[in-house]
């Protein structure tokens, strides 16, 4: 078999890009040949979703890994032996809240 530019230029001729604004099919060739197309897309709320919990977990795994200071760390330690500790709700469901 011979193999040229002329020949495969004349077998693909009729070949048509698929452009993302087309939602039609590809037309098949007159001379016969049928050709697969591979149409890849994305769906915008993937991304944004995937986009979301990224920045989440960058943001979350920037935090547990400042500690807090030994100061600190031991002034709670008093205020539980004393049992003077105070939940402060509000910045509980602030942070379960991501605000």
């Amino acid at each position: 078999m011979k193999v040229s530019i002329n020949n495969i230029m004349n077998n693909y001729t009729d070949l048509r890009p698929h452009t993302k604004g087309g939602s039609a099919p590809l037309p098949s060739s007159n001379d016969g040949h049928s050709f697969d197309a591979i149409i890849i897309k994305s769906n915008p709320r993937q991304i944004e979703e995937h986009t979301f919990a990224k920045s989440v977990s960058q943001k979350l795994s920037s935090e547990v890994k400042n500690t807090a200071s030994e100061e600190r760390i031991k002034n709670l330690q008093d205020q539980v032996a004393a049992h003077t500790y105070q939940i402060d709700t509000y910045a509980i469901a602030s942070r379960m809240l991501l605000l």
